[in-house]
C-alpha cells in the first residue's frame, strides 16, 4: 500500500512527543503531511530497514495560537480561522515546521489509516502549503539548531 496521503494533507496522527521520540504519541493530533516515501525509496536513503508500507514526514500543528504572541518565530505559520475552515479545521491554529516527525505508515502512528477517509482532516490550500514548504527549507538552510526531529525514522 502506498500512502493515501499527499503533501499538503492535514491528517490525524499519534504525533510523537519529545520525551519519547521513538514511539507514537498518546493521543490523536492533526499534522501536516510534507512528504511520503514508499518502501523502495526508504531502502535507497536509509540504513534502517524500511517499514512495509513506507514512511511519512509530517510537521506539527497546534490550536494554541497565543503561544507565540503576535510575532511568531521563523518556522511557525499562523493560520487564521477563515483559512483554517477552508482546510477542514474548525479553529485558528499554527503550523510549526521546526517540529518534524518521520513515522512509519502504520495504524500506530496514523490511527485512522484503515478507516474510510484515512483520517484526512482537510487540505492546505496551495499558498499555505507553499509557505510551509518555504519555511521548512528556510529552517533547514539557516536555522538547523531550531529543528526537532521525532519518530523512529528521523535523521
Amino acid at each position: 500500500m502506498t500512502a493515501p496521503f499527499e503533501p499538503g494533507d492535514f491528517v490525524w496522527t499519534n504525533f510523537p512527543f519529545e520525551a519519547d521520540p521513538n514511539h507514537p504519541g498518546p493521543g490523536r493530533h492533526a499534522a501536516l503531511i510534507m512528504a511520503t516515501f514508499g518502501t523502495r525509496e526508504v531502502a535507497q536513503i536509509s540504513a534502517t530497514p524500511a517499514p512495509k508500507r513506507g514512511i511519512v514526514v509530517a510537521v506539527y500543528t497546534s490550536s494554541q495560537v497565543g503561544k507565540f504572541g503576535t510575532n511568531p518565530p521563523i518556522g511557525v505559520i499562523p493560520v487564521p480561522v477563515d483559512r483554517a475552515l477552508k482546510s477542514g479545521n474548525r479553529t485558528a491554529f499554527f503550523i510549526d515546521v521546526r517540529k518534524r516527525a518521520f513515522m512509519p505508515l502504520s495504524t500506530d502512528y496514523f490511527p485512522e489509516l484503515d478507516r474510510p477517509g484515512f483520517g484526512i482532516v482537510g487540505r492546505a490550500d496551495k499558498g499555505l502549503f507553499a509557505e510551509a514548504r518555504r519555511q521548512f527549507i528556510l529552517v533547514n538552510e539557516r536555522h538547523k539548531e531550531m529543528i526537532v526531529n521525532l519518530g523512529p525514522y528521523r535523521p
